[in-house]
C-alpha cells in the first residue's frame, strides 16, 4: 500500500494548527466611560438680520382755524396792530426853538440873530402820507411856527410867524405793534415873516436835512402816539419886502437889510440858523389792511 507525502502532510498541519486555534482569544480593551458633558452640537446658523423698519410717513400738519375771537384780536389771540398798508395822517404839537443867525450885516460887521426877528414858541405840524409794508412811511408835511416878533420890534404893533413845508420819510424799527424806534428824514423850505406898521418882510431858506428821532407807540389798530425831537437848519438866501424896526435901535439900524439884490441876499451876508422842535405827534391809520 503506497502512501504519498500528502497523506502525512495534511494531518501534520492540522495537528500544528489545532493548539493555536484552541487558545482563547484576548479580550478587547474596555470602552471609555461615557462623558458627563453633553455632546457638542454643531453650531446653529447665525440668525438672519431683522429687516430694516420701514421709514415713517412724513408728518402732515393741517391748519385748523381757531374760532373767531373778539374784534381787534388776531387768529392766535394777539392784538391786531399795525396794518401793512394804510393812509397815514395826523399831526404834532411841540416846543419850537430857534438859534443861530438870520444874516450877517456888513454895515455893522455883526450877525443878526434869529431872536431879532422871531421868538421861540410852539410848532403845529400836519402830516399826510402812506404806510407801506408796516414800517415805511413817505409823507408830505406842513409846520406852522406860532412865534412872536423879535427884539427889533419891541413896542411895535408887529406880528411874526414861521413855516416849513416839504416831504419826508419815516422808518420804524422794532416792535411796530407796541413801541418802536422812529427815525424821520425830511427836506423842504422854511420861511420867516414879520409884519409891522403895514409892512411885511419875509426870508426863505432851503433845509436839505431835517432829522427827527423818537418813538412810535401804538395804542390800538388805527392810532399811534409819536414823541419826537427834530433838528434842522439852513441858510437864508432869498428875501422879499421890507419892514421898519422899532425906533432908537442901539446900533442905529432902522429896518431890514439894504444888501438884498433881486430878492437874494448877498453871499457875504448869508449865514446859518437852526431850529429844534420837541413834541409829540398823533397819527391815524385810515383805510388800512
Amino acid at each position: 500500500m503506497r502512501f504519498s507525502s500528502w497523506t502525512f502532510g495534511i494531518p501534520a498541519v492540522l495537528l500544528v494548527a489545532a493548539p493555536a486555534a484552541a487558545q482563547p482569544t484576548e479580550p478587547l480593551p474596555p470602552l471609555p466611560p461615557p462623558s458627563q458633558e453633553p455632546p457638542l452640537l454643531p453650531p446653529s446658523p447665525a440668525p438672519a438680520p431683522a429687516p430694516a423698519p420701514a421709514p415713517a410717513p412724513p408728518v402732515r400738519y393741517v391748519y385748523v382755524a381757531p374760532p373767531p375771537g373778539p374784534p381787534g384780536m388776531s387768529e392766535v389771540g394777539a392784538p391786531v396792530r399795525a396794518p401793512k398798508y394804510s393812509l397815514w395822517a395826523g399831526g404834532r404839537l411841540g416846543v419850537l426853538v430857534y438859534g443861530g443867525d438870520m444874516y450877517f450885516n456888513p454895515n455893522t460887521n455883526e450877525s443878526e440873530g434869529t431872536g431879532s426877528f422871531v421868538t421861540n414858541g410852539l410848532a403845529l405840524e400836519a402830516n399826510v402820507g402812506a404806510r407801506i409794508s408796516h414800517r415805511y412811511i413817505p409823507y408830505v408835511t406842513l409846520e406852522l411856527g406860532l412865534v412872536g416878533p423879535g427884539s427889533r420890534f419891541q413896542g411895535e404893533n408887529a406880528t411874526a410867524g414861521t413855516s416849513f413845508y416839504g416831504v419826508g420819510f419815516r422808518f420804524l424799527a422794532g416792535d411796530i405793534d407796541a413801541v418802536s424806534f422812529a427815525s424821520d428824514l425830511s427836506f423842504g423850505f422854511r420861511r420867516f415873516q414879520v409884519e409891522a406898521n403895514g409892512e411885511t418882510w419875509s426870508a426863505t431858506a432851503f433845509e436839505f436835512l431835517r432829522l427827527g428821532l423818537g418813538a412810535d407807540i401804538r395804542l390800538n389798530d388805527y392810532f399811534t402816539l409819536s414823541p419826537l425831537i427834530t433838528f434842522s437848519g439852513g441858510t437864508l438866501a432869498s428875501s422879499s419886502g421890507s419892514v421898519q424896526f422899532a425906533p432908537h435901535q442901539s446900533d442905529g439900524q432902522t429896518g431890514t437889510p439894504p444888501f438884498v439884490s433881486d430878492g437874494q441876499f448877498a453871499s457875504t451876508a448869508q449865514t446859518n440858523y437852526f431850529s429844534i422842535v420837541i413834541g409829540c405827534g398823533a397819527h391815524f391809520d385810515l383805510l388800512g389792511k
